[in-house]
């Protein structure tokens, strides 16, 4: 089951980032120009914070099961519809669809793995779901820019769509469908906020922080590199490699931290804080090229052993309100994104890449003074467990 999902995990996340690589030849075909079609992925952004916000909540009533294989079947006719499409207004509404089934799936996914593990484990198969979404930025990415070069955009997101229909099929196999405990009366989305403590508020915010770290680096990176030290696009596709590969080894050791530490706060305060210290010499400092890439590695793993501790943080709710906890963590992941990407810009156009650093630098601290003031020995107050009569 957990090699099934992080496969489908993989798909997921590459689904954000999917037009990417194809900005030009999509613009071109469709009579768009470059910024419309980059706004294809702030367009799916906020349909997957939306639906993650209610995918977790529901999956607490009617069970994981009905969510994940919904979200995925939502994934399969995205992408095809999107190869299909004619125009930019029919792939802007199949992109704003597949942000609903992104969101439905990563709302849930994580709640379902935290049920099916004890809690000695719970840190490590979290890990392995955060290692199939770096694993999408790492090979998906590159796998899909060379299916497009072979068979062109519409190819590409024909392949994604098939392979999206073999982890919807997988997932229906494999993933049981046991429903919600029935023994437990599940809370709505409204009671589980009434009932959220604060230092479960600011582990949610402090990951919101982590997320506006990671992504404020890895949208401008690619930028920095090219405008820095002049490297070519073959060249700068080795250095992001190895600078995404810092997300595997970071998430594999974080998934370890969480299992055997007790203080997760504290972890996730030192990976915040690290990842805050890293991004001054990384934006500040410019040696050569592949030393900035050594600090992209290292930016990279420190901010990324922190995500699985989190998790497992907020994994530790009771059954009752896990999915809307872990749902709603992944809606602030979304606007993490959304912010840095809209603040990232006009930061560069204003201080440079230094501003960026700056305030990379500026957020992790307070992420960190966030994580350090919470507590993670359970994320909603005690509730009486309902029986049937």
């Amino acid at each position: 089951m957990l090699l099934a999902l992080c496969f489908a995990t993989f798909l997921v996340t590459g689904n954000g980032v999917a037009v990417s690589p194809f900005l030009l030849d999509m613009a071109r075909d469709l009579g768009a120009d470059l910024a419309a079609v980059a706004n294809l992925v702030a367009l799916s952004s906020v349909t997957w914070g939306l639906s993650s916000l209610c995918a977790g909540a529901a999956s607490d009533r009617i069970g994981r099961k009905p969510l994940l294989v919904g979200g995925l079947c939502v994934l399969v006719l995205s992408p095809l519809g999107v190869a299909l499409a004619q125009g930019y207004s029919a792939v802007a509404a199949w992109r704003i669809l597949g942000g609903v089934g992104g969101g439905a799936f990563m709302g849930t996914v994580f709640a379902t793995v935290a049920d099916r593990f004890p809690a000695r484990e719970r840190g490590r198969s979290l890990g392995w779901l955060t290692t199939g979404q770096s694993l999408s930025l790492v090979a998906g990415v590159p796998l899909l820019t060379g299916i497009g070069g072979i068979w062109g955009w519409r190819g590409a997101f024909w392949a994604y769509g098939i392979a999206m229909l073999l982890a919807a099929c997988l997932t229906i196999f494999v993933v049981p469908a046991t429903g919600r405990d029935r023994a437990i009366a599940p809370l709505s989305f409204a009671a589980t906020l009434r009932l959220l403590r604060p230092r479960t508020v600011a582990l949610l915010l402090a990951g919101i922080g982590d997320r506006l770290c990671y992504a404020a680096v890895s949208v401008f990176l690619p930028t920095y590199l090219v405008q820095t030290y002049g490297i070519s696009l073959g060249t700068l596709a080795i250095a992001l490699a190895i600078v995404a590969s810092g997300n595997l080894v970071g998430n594999l050791i974080g998934g370890r931290l969480g299992d055997r530490f007790q203080a997760r706060g504290a972890i996730v305060a030192a990976s915040l804080a690290l990842t805050g210290l890293t991004a001054l010499p990384l934006l500040l400092w410019q040696p050569a090229v592949w030393p900035s890439v050594g600090l992209g590695f290292a930016y990279m793993l420190l901010n990324s052993f922190g995500r699985p501790v989190l998790l497992t943080a907020l994994s530790e709710v009771s059954g009752e309100a896990r999915g809307a906890v872990l749902g709603l963590n992944i809606t602030g992941a979304s606007v993490g994104w959304l912010a840095a990407t809209s603040i990232g810009g006009p930061i560069i156009i204003g201080a440079g890449y230094g501003g960026l650093g700056l305030f990379a630098a500026s957020v992790g601290f307070i992420g960190a003074a966030l994580a350090l003031a919470s507590r993670t020995g359970g994320a909603v107050r005690a509730l009486p467990v309902s029986t049937p009569a």
